[in-house]
């Protein structure tokens, strides 16, 4: 190897996953040389607290308390952006890119909130942005997706995307605890924040599901727009009722062109080509037990994806973590160093000029639905609820009834739809609620195929 060719990394933040990459940067340096063509040197790091730098195992004069001053040094060819947020960390990005230098980073929100400017920038300055840890750490894959499966026109994404939400839904459906007491031991045990809002509420989900349409179906989205519903309200019951089924409850985020095409908006004349169409969205599903994604467990991911040349492809391994992470923006540093110093291709992506899709109103989604009903157990109750969703184009797969072992005279009516709208299915259970023999508010749980 021609020792010559050098990557100098300025690595801002020294957190979790800054010590991880830290620690592979400077204990497998002669390792990574050899595999990558190119020896990589951790020239500075910067962090506010300079000790916990040091402790990296950096030297003390390699080290600055403020990400600023990583951009003057000529050393530094791409700076590693691992600080998190997205306040701080855009002006660090930005700052970078200005500087000319090229910018790995494992932060999906910052990406899918502040992207647009930021690609936009980056395209300009003819910089790369690479960001392989921001999906699924652990898992190559995006460079799977912007790469090994390019030819593909994607037709579907399904994907397990929070190690949290599944640790909790995981330990709910083995051990038939409520939700609040198994995010209770998910804190205890590490598994999840102190605040886990942004994961339980499906935020999380939902930055990473934004940056695979914009890979694999070529459309960049208003994250704001996106519909998204966490696992607060997930009852025991119903992942209890699910699994006496046959069916496992999982988080997902999902992602699929539209089958149906439907009349355009100029007065019935003509009709939408259905491939225009996406439907984008992150919530809680049932998944038959034999579909490989509800084998997912713990805190693993996986992701399966429905090409028109490769068909179904799976992904699995862990999302997050120190090294699973770190190893992800290995990968980003080491495609970046040889596109600097061997003049290759690095991850060169940016999002497209103009979207492949629209993205389809929530209300016009498609799939077969699990609603259950708490009723009073007493005749012609089942007649008003199929009543109900047939007049609103819901037909009806299966009911289940199963009786209230701690309320007598109550019942869980348990209903499996065939293919229906969500708007259709909303409408009817906003009648069905009003209904006298209704104990509480119906549970609606889409069923992915």
């Amino acid at each position: 190897m021609n020792k010559e060719l050098r990557c100098g990394i300025g690595l801002a933040g020294a957190g979790v996953v800054g010590g991880g990459v830290a620690d592979l940067l400077l204990n497998r340096r002669d390792l990574l040389a050899r595999r990558a063509g190119v020896t990589l040197d951790l020239a500075w790091a910067a962090d506010k607290d300079m000790p916990r730098a040091i402790a990296m195992g950096m030297a003390a004069d390699r080290v600055v308390d403020d990400f600023h001053k990583l951009m003057d040094k000529p050393d530094v060819d791409v700076v590693v952006e691992l600080m998190g947020g997205t306040g701080i960390a855009y002006d660090c990005v930005m700052a970078a890119l200005d500087a000319g230098k090229h910018v790995v980073t494992a932060n999906k929100a910052l990406l899918a909130e502040r992207g647009a400017d930021i690609f936009r920038k980056a395209r300009g300055k003819n910089r790369i942005i690479a960001f392989e840890a921001a999906v699924a750490g652990g898992i190559p894959l995006l460079i799977s997706l912007r790469e090994g499966l390019i030819v593909n026109r994607m037709q579907s994404l399904l994907g397990i995307l929070n190690g949290t939400c599944n640790y909790i839904l995981t330990e709910m459906t083995a051990k038939g605890m409520p939700f609040a007491d198994c995010l209770a031991e998910a804190q205890r045990l590490g598994f999840a924040e102190a605040d886990p809002s942004s994961d339980i509420d499906g935020k999380d989900t939902g930055h990473k599901l934004a940056l695979l349409a914009a890979l694999s179906f070529e459309t960049w989205i208003d994250f704001s727009a996106l519909h998204i519903e966490g696992i607060r309200n997930v009852s025991d019951v119903d992942i209890k009722i699910a699994k006496s089924l046959g069916y496992t409850l999982k988080l997902l985020g999902a992602i699929r062109t539209d089958p149906e095409p439907v009349m355009a908006e100029n007065g019935g004349r003509g009709e939408v080509n259905a491939a225009d169409r996406l439907f984008l969205s992150v919530h809680p599903s049932l998944l038959k037990d034999s579909d490989p994604l509800a084998a997912v467990a713990g805190s693993m991911n996986g992701v399966k994806t429905e090409g028109d040349a490769v068909m179904e492809s799976m992904f699995y391994g862990r999302g997050a973590g120190r090294y699973p992470t770190a190893s992800a923006v290995m990968s980003d540093i080491v495609a970046v160093a040889r596109a600097v110093a061997l003049g290759g291709s690095g991850p060169a992506w940016f999002p497209p000029e103009k979207n492949a899709y629209t993205v389809a109103p929530m209300d016009d989604y498609r799939v077969r639905y699990y609603v259950r009903c708490q009723v009073e157990d007493k005749p012609g109750v089942i007649g008003k609820i199929t009543t109900a969703l047939g007049n609103n184009n819901v037909s009806i797969a299966a009911v289940h009834q199963f009786e209230d072992d701690a309320i007598d005279g109550h019942a869980s009516v348990c209903l499996f739809t065939h293919m229906a709208k969500e708007g259709d299915i909303q409408k009817a259970l906003v009648g069905i609620a009003t209904m006298e023999f209704m104990q509480e508010k119906p549970t609606m749980i889409r069923i992915e195929e």
